[in-house]
């Protein structure tokens, strides 16, 4: 895995060359909406679309906090979107272990996934979204 991006202490941001995938492993949700932006928008999907990705696979699962509102409309009208018009194909969840508020925040948006066309994969850790990947190419 080669790391592309980081939010100190909030998001670090992965790319999967066998996968082709990529991987935001969150610490935590509470980040400004140019943060957000600067991560999925443009140094997420600028290297997906650049290196084939045909997944993304967000890692929660020590993730705390939630997304504003704002975010979270975003997300719906312009990252899922975003990501079907660069040829990603899956949307890949693992849960929060920890943090209820977390969870939710995930089930939030992950409920914009299927308007935009993407297949969502509930799954239970980061190496079985990837096995999932390399057994669905």
């Amino acid at each position: 895995m080669q790391q592309i991006h980081e939010i100190p202490d909030k998001l670090v941001v992965y790319w999967d060359d066998k996968a082709h995938a990529i991987i935001d492993v969150w610490h935590n949700y509470y980040v400004r909406i140019d943060e957000f932006q600067h991560a999925v928008m443009e140094k997420g999907l600028n290297h997906a679309s650049t290196h084939g990705g045909i997944a993304w696979i967000v890692d929660s699962s020590e993730a705390e906090g939630k997304f504003g509102q704002n975010i979270l409309n975003y997300i719906g009208e312009d990252v899922f979107p975003g990501f079907v018009n660069i040829g990603i194909k899956y949307f890949i969840t693992i849960k929060p272990k920890h943090s209820p508020v977390a969870a939710f925040n995930v089930t939030s948006y992950s409920m914009k996934v299927h308007v935009s066309g993407l297949q969502l994969i509930e799954l239970d850790s980061r190496d079985a979204a990837i096995d999932w990947l390399l057994n669905h190419q």
